[in-house]
């Protein structure tokens, strides 16, 4: 119990330390949509919820437990019935309903962006959560299975199949889903679609960064872009990691509740030293790309625009195979 309450307390300082810097942005949330069956429910969380704190997150709903896996403790346990999970080893953490004695023992303190989590409901719920979406470097624990979500279009998800057929670590699409309590093989992956808000036990064939068919590469740190005052403009990869032609938009998204958002402009060249900024201000026409072919996005902040101290706003990804990403883009006067 001790070493867990201090991996808890590093947890959140690592979180601390990394999503609440020194300026103040305003959010820059969505609201995530996960439907809960009666029972045990494998879901992913895309986004930062406003306040993390489980005790926020599912008051007033029939969540009663919530349990997390962090592989960087202890190798993947794949158990098949999570009432068997043995939660109280250091690499299961556990959230449990304040209403419940047994809140008392629990070792998860705050809910965590790209994390994939068990939790129990005691009636089918339509969970919403606000919160901020972070694009994260996937990084696969090798040789094991992975419990994992999809960043996917709720409305036409690709299918295991065509999300994974770029990816030489994942050929043999062992997966796994959650059905009625019990983790069931999907037998035919290519004729199943994942489905948004979703964990699946995924196994990995050695070491992987596989982020999908569609690789969106970011500058610094890679979760944002943060136009602070020294820095004039970004450049965004996007990589096509699937054997087939595959097309994608970007589409800017302002934050209208608390500012008019981020000024962008599409940096372009008529020659080598001829620039053209042109406003990027609404979503862009398709761009198609072959297999293993590359597209760079440069983007510019038209400061002078800028009418607060900071502003923040959206883009949003998506390709022709129903894959979909957002990333958060702030910046300061």
């Amino acid at each position: 119990m001790i070493i867990s309450q201090k991996l808890n307390q590093f947890i959140l300082l690592i979180i601390t330390c990394i999503w609440f810097p020194s300026t103040t942005y305003a959010n820059v949330s969505i609201t995530q949509t996960i439907s809960l069956k009666s029972g045990w429910n494998a879901i992913f969380l895309e986004i930062l919820p406003d306040n993390p704190d489980p005790d926020v997150v599912f008051i007033n709903t029939p969540v009663t437990q919530a349990l997390t896996f962090v592989p960087e403790i202890s190798p993947i346990q794949f158990i098949k019935d999570p009432d068997e999970i043995e939660w109280k080893k250091d690499e299961w953490l556990r959230w449990i309903s304040p209403q419940y004695p047994e809140s008392s023992f629990k070792n998860l303190y705050s809910l965590m962006e790209n994390q994939a989590y068990l939790v129990f409901s005691i009636s089918d719920y339509v969970l919403n959560i606000k919160g901020t979406p972070y694009m994260k470097k996937r990084k696969w624990q090798p040789d094991t299975y992975n419990l994992i979500g999809f960043y996917v279009d709720p409305d036409a998800p690709p299918t295991f199949a065509q999300y994974f057929s770029g990816s030489p670590a994942h050929r043999q699409l062992d997966i796994y889903t959650l059905v009625n309590h019990t983790w069931r093989h999907i037998d035919n992956p290519e004729q199943v679609n994942i489905e948004s808000g979703k964990a699946y036990w995924v196994y990995c064939d050695k070491s992987s960064q596989y982020s999908g068919p569609l690789e969106i590469k970011l500058p610094g740190s890679g979760h944002e872009l943060n136009f602070r005052y020294t820095i004039p403009q970004w450049d965004i990869t996007i990589v096509n990691q699937s054997p087939e032609p595959l097309s994608f938009t970007v589409s800017p998204i302002p934050n209208s509740n608390t500012d008019s958002g981020v000024p962008l402009s599409i940096v372009s060249y008529t020659d080598v030293i001829s620039k053209v900024l042109t406003p990027f201000e609404s979503q862009t026409e398709s761009i198609a790309m072959e297999a293993g072919e590359s597209v760079k996005f440069r983007l510019s902040i038209r400061r002078n625009d800028i009418r607060t101290d900071t502003v923040s706003s959206l883009l949003k990804f998506a390709d022709d195979l129903g894959n979909r990403f957002y990333l958060p883009v702030r910046a300061e006067q």
